[in-house]
């Protein structure tokens, strides 16, 4: 059932050194994650990896991911979504080789959609539990590095971390080396895990179960699991200095050597340090992906769902988009009756979406608009998430409440009617768009705008019709049954993905 990724092409020979994650916990449940990859290329042209196994659906961010090589030289990379995994590609059709080169690939995620975080009772209270881990690889690693960040903040870098109500199980003391500390970024410093493993073998596992008091996070979407964290100690000194003398300080020693070559790759992921007991981590700019006045590239129906227009109005503008262009003809608005004239190849995806919720009676499906809302906000969240979401608004309500003579946002919807008709404003006509809008309303009404869809947890699917009975029926089911199978389903999907195949 393994789905080993074993590729071996006669002209490229290539080792994979070690591999590091960032992984920066939300309150919210979202995370950023960061994977750096090093490859030593002994002989031909390395173009990328594969990444599999990574739990949850990624939202990459193309600015800040890249390789670095030996020389310095930075090149940018090609993510390509093969179905079952990640085509990590050096950008521009370029290739490396031979030498050492560093992936550095950026994504965030939602890890309590992906039930990785979830919320226990336990003789120390309500707790949130991270049951996680990152992906096993088809060749055996020099090391394997975890940085956890949790969204707690600390009073510097020395932690201990029994104040902060932190507890993990017997097997990580057992198998890895942890330390603890906080890590400083603007004026705060944040509670932070590293776990590490010298020499892991091929498809090794790094699973990690951590507990924190559940006051620390907002947990109304995370789901139920019944474990109960032990209470054992987190640290066991002797054994700790003992495991670094033995192991990670001889390791230093080459790795220090080799890394002096690369100097200026990302943060410190090139050049291995330690201070007293702590290795220095990368800087925890990964902690949020949103840049301040980073606005999202979004056109008007984008737009407009973002700044929580509500969805009959977008759908009226769609439709009388698609009628303006002579695709669709709205027959009827009491009822709401469409027709469909023809089908171009060159539309949108939610013009695609929507003309799919015509029915050949003409009235609407209303699982196809439940397709296209469900799609736009995907798509929105992909653009907007690293982005200053207030900068974003701004721009955004200023574009469309501007007087006609401004630029539009969209080159295609550039019509003044659909900004009067956001607007409120009068024109020839508004009549036709209100009557087209109160069509609508028999299958847009259960959600109104972007916001309240994004806060509904009616359904993983992001689905917007709901009746009472179905959320009662669906939350009991889903605590009993990721209650009753998680720990098991989850080892099973872990194992059946891993990551590597240069190539």
């Amino acid at each position: 059932m393994f789905n080993l990724l074993l590729i071996t092409l006669i002209s490229l020979s290539a080792d994979l050194r070690w591999v590091e994650v960032d992984l920066s916990l939300w309150q919210d449940g979202r995370a950023d994650f960061v994977y750096k990859v090093r490859y030593d290329v002994l002989s031909g042209s390395m173009h990328g990896f594969y990444l599999q196994g990574i739990s949850v659906v990624p939202y990459f961010n193309f600015d800040d991911s890249y390789a670095i090589d030996e020389y310095d030289r930075r090149y940018s990379l090609d993510i390509k979504d093969l179905g079952d995994k990640y085509d990590v590609l050096l950008g521009k059709g370029e290739a490396f080789g031979p030498g050492e080169i560093t992936f550095v690939v950026h994504f965030g995620g939602d890890i309590a959609k992906s039930r990785n975080l979830a919320t226990t009772q336990s003789e120390y209270g309500e707790l949130v539990v991270l049951h996680w881990s990152p992906p096993q690889w088809d060749e055996p690693l020099e090391h394997y590095t975890i940085y956890v960040y949790y969204p707690i903040t600390t009073r510097g870098e020395d932690v201990n971390p029994d104040d902060y109500g932190f507890r993990t199980e017997k097997f990580m003391n057992e198998k890895y080396l942890m330390a603890y500390f906080g890590q400083p970024y603007g004026d705060e410093y944040y509670f932070t895990v590293r776990i590490h493993k010298s020499n892991i073998e091929t498809r090794e596992k790094m699973m990690i179960q951590q507990y924190v008091p559940a006051e620390y996070f907002e947990t109304d979407r995370f789901g139920q699991i019944g474990i109960k964290p032990g209470g054992e100690k987190r640290f066991s000194f002797p054994y700790e200095l003992l495991y670094m003398i033995a192991y990670v300080i001889p390791y230093l020693f080459y790795s220090n050597r080799k890394a002096r070559k690369i100097k200026g790759a990302y943060s410190d992921v090139a050049s291995l340090q330690w201070l007293k007991h702590d290795w220095v981590p990368p800087k925890i700019e990964v902690a949020t992906f949103r840049k301040s006045g980073k606005v999202a590239k979004l056109d008007l129906i984008e737009a407009a769902f973002f700044l929580d227009y509500p969805v009959n109005k977008l759908l009226t503008i769609l439709a009388n988009k698609l009628a303006d262009d002579g695709i669709v003809k709205i027959s009827s608005t009491a009822p709401l009756k469409i027709e469909v004239l023809k089908r171009p190849t060159a539309l949108r995806y939610y013009e695609n979406a929507f003309l799919d919720a015509v029915k050949t009676d003409g009235s609407m499906d209303e699982s196809g608009l439940k397709s296209l809302v469900g799609q736009v906000v995907e798509n929105v969240s992909a653009k907007a998430w690293d982005c200053d979401l207030g900068a974003t608004k701004s721009y955004y309500a200023e574009k469309i409440g501007a007087p006609l003579a401004e630029k539009p946002i969209d080159r295609e919807y550039d019509k003044k009617d659909y900004y009067d008709y956001l607007m409120g404003r009068e024109f020839s006509r508004r009549r036709s768009f209100d009557q087209t809008e109160g069509g609508f309303v028999a299958y847009a009404e259960p959600v109104r705008n972007y916001s309240a869809f994004v806060r509904s947890e009616a359904c993983h699917s992001a689905c917007y019709v709901h009746t009472a009975c179905h959320d009662a029926c669906h939350s009991a089911c889903h605590s009993a049954c990721h209650s009753a199978c998680h720990s098991a389903c989850h080892s099973a999907c872990h194992s059946a993905c891993v990551s590597g195949g240069a190539h």
